[in-house]
């Protein structure tokens, strides 16, 4: 058991663009993680440099999860600032909820543990800062971000791709755009990664996109962009199970919970900053439908698939896998919506003719077990994908759509309706146009 996890140092060179966020575990551990901006030396405000020492330990916290997990110790120190009540329950939230889906791979009971200690005199200062009226748009190679640069062309709102490393489908992904684009350099430190090898500690999911979030509020600070443009979905709300009072959501850091709580967080530091997604109000297979409409240019070249994204460069795969939850449920959406023949293309297989594969395709439709834990939609869209699919003479004698297309099925489920439920500033309003076609 250990005793005090300590959020122990931060550097940020303006020089060379570099962060390293410094972090212990008793007297037994410390650890070094890194990121590197390109484009240093950077040239900042005074406002801009106050506030993003502001940001960049906001930043130290939410990736001091990945370390956290490892070892959860009984009590959590922050060496170097002190938080506010808000702050702590901010974090505390963040841990609870990015942990989730590591608590009950784990068999794990922390929740309740888990906590950040504040100052009841702690203040915070809100800065005016100077920025550009552009978006950054994170890319991660899926259909979603595509599917985001293409809705801003067409609103003829410049953007500029941003990514947390360059793995091929990104790098594709950037160069058919053809925006300019920011490559974001991180370090996990060596001695988690070689501890988690070993098995001497715990591991498992984390909260990658909240932790993001917090790197894209750096990059709009140094690079002087008013907008993040996400491309999370609202079915990344959907959850996966109940644990210890905990409602689990593997997209927890995609949900519009965290979306709003991070939007309350940044307008108190800089309220000219906005972070929101611009796919929020729509289902995700609402998404499959609109990328096969608009997104032909990126057919041969998008990946939804994880494999494709691991952290260990050897174990990457550069195409679909074709055998994951990502994979069957990405294939099961888009195909309606596209020719047979050229989805297999795409992904390499056709999963739906697979008979190894029906259970994992039974938890996608909601018949066993709990949604899986991956970036899957409801089940309700499984279900949609499927009965449309058992309509089609293409697609009816395929295995998976012959044995479980639901004997039950509501037809009236707004699955192409979009909601309200959104954060998109009145400068983007015009996607809904887009969303109601």
């Amino acid at each position: 058991m250990y005793d005090e996890f300590h959020f122990k140092s931060i550097n940020f060179s303006l020089e060379n663009g570099e962060v390293e966020f410094g972090y212990a575990v008793d007297e037994i551990y410390d650890f070094t993680e890194k990121f590197k901006f390109p484009g240093a030396p950077f040239v900042l405000s005074e406002n801009q440099k106050k506030a993003l020492t502001q940001v960049l330990r906001y930043w130290h916290l939410a990736a001091g999860i990945s370390y956290y997990k490892a070892f959860l110790p009984k009590k959590t120190v922050t060496d170097i600032y002190t938080l506010t009540k808000a702050e702590a329950e901010f974090f505390r939230k963040f841990y609870i909820n990015g942990l989730g889906e590591f608590a009950v791979r784990n068999s794990l009971h922390f929740f309740d543990k888990i906590s950040f200690p504040y100052s009841e005199d702690a203040r915070r200062q809100t800065y005016s800062i100077k920025l550009d009226d552009e978006t950054l748009v994170p890319i991660g190679g899926g259909k979603d971000s595509c599917l985001a640069l293409k809705l801003l062309k067409d609103m003829n709102i410049k953007a500029t791709t941003i990514a947390c490393g360059y793995p091929k489908p990104i790098a594709e992904v950037m160069d058919r755009a053809g925006n300019p684009k920011i490559i974001v350099k991180r370090q996990i430190a060596p001695e988690l990664l070689k501890l988690n090898e070993s098995g001497k500690v715990y591991n498992g999911h984390v909260p990658i996109t909240g932790i993001l979030a917090f790197m894209l509020w750096t990059a709009a600070i140094i690079y002087e962009k008013k907008y993040v443009v996400m491309s999370c979905e609202r079915s990344a709300s959907s959850g996966n199970m109940t644990y210890d009072g905990v409602k689990i959501n593997h997209q927890y850091s995609k949900s519009f919970d965290f979306e709003k709580d991070f939007y309350e967080l940044t307008q108190k530091i800089t309220p000219d900053f906005r972070y929101f997604s611009l796919l929020r109000p729509i289902s995700e297979i609402h998404i499959a439908k609109l990328f096969t409409q608009k997104c032909g240019d990126y057919f041969d070249i998008f990946t939804s698939c994880n494999k494709a994204f691991k952290l260990d460069e050897n174990k990457r795969l550069n195409h679909w896998c074709g055998s994951c939850d990502k994979c069957r449920f990405v294939f099961l959406i888009l195909a309606p919506f596209m020719d047979k023949q050229k989805l297999i293309e795409i992904v390499g297989k056709n999963p739906l003719d697979d008979v190894t594969q029906i259970d994992n395709y039974r938890e996608l439709l909601g018949l066993s077990g709990h949604k899986p834990f991956e970036c899957v939609g409801e089940f309700k869209e499984s279900n949609w994908a499927l009965e449309q699919l058992a309509q089609r003479p293409e697609w009816q004698n395929d295995y998976i759509v012959k044995n479980l297309t639901p004997k039950v099925y509501q037809k009236n489920l707004g699955l192409f309706i979009p909601n309200h439920q959104h954060l998109i500033p009145k400068r983007f309003k015009n996607v809904m146009a887009e969303f109601r076609q």
